[in-house]
């Protein structure tokens, strides 16, 4: 996979299969910010009070210990819900395929046939005084999908996935 475009917050990389040409394209939005050494820091010094709450109270029942358990376990989960990169496979006869993976290296896999698919947006919305943008695929069943929710690209970004899925998708219509 190529970079094409990268900004403070993520990289667009792109593949073009060549023995394909034009029916498969692969589009991968990668997130800059990985586990900071915040996390990093707030977590150990959670996970030292927790143990520091069991030595002192020598028992487990203690208000200390559930507050900071519970603590604990909310920076696991955060940490655990971190988005690594999006990719979004599109194989023009056949389907588009979105993959999310976490940092844990969990992944989530959302495919659509090729049959259900109806056109390909970008959409915007107003949410706390700020526009955000997201790509989104028109199906014929379930109407909406937005892709690549969890990574949020910039608009440039989006644009650029928008023209190529776009073209693919309308030239292959005209095939059908």
């Amino acid at each position: 996979m190529r970079i094409i475009k990268m900004d403070h917050q993520h990289i667009l990389k792109s593949s073009i299969h060549e023995s394909l040409k034009v029916s498969c394209v692969e589009y991968s939005v990668e997130k800059l910010k990985k586990i900071v050494n915040t996390d990093l820091f707030a977590l150990f010094t959670t996970l030292t009070l927790t143990v520091y709450s069991i030595i002192i109270n020598k028992t487990l029942i203690s208000i200390s210990f559930i507050l900071y358990s519970s603590v604990l376990l909310l920076q696991l989960v955060r940490i655990c819900c971190m988005i690594h990169s999006e990719s979004l496979l599109i194989t023009a006869p056949i389907g588009l395929q979105l993959t999310t993976t976490y940092v844990t290296g969990r992944q989530m896999v959302l495919s659509l046939p090729w049959n259900c698919i109806k056109d390909i947006l970008i959409v915007d919305l107003i949410h706390r005084q700020q526009v955000l943008f997201y790509l989104a695929v028109q199906t014929s069943q379930n109407g909406l999908i937005i892709l690549f929710q969890k990574s949020k690209p910039r608009l440039h970004i989006l644009e650029i996935i928008y023209r190529d899925t776009h073209k693919l998708i309308e030239n292959n219509r005209k095939k059908l």
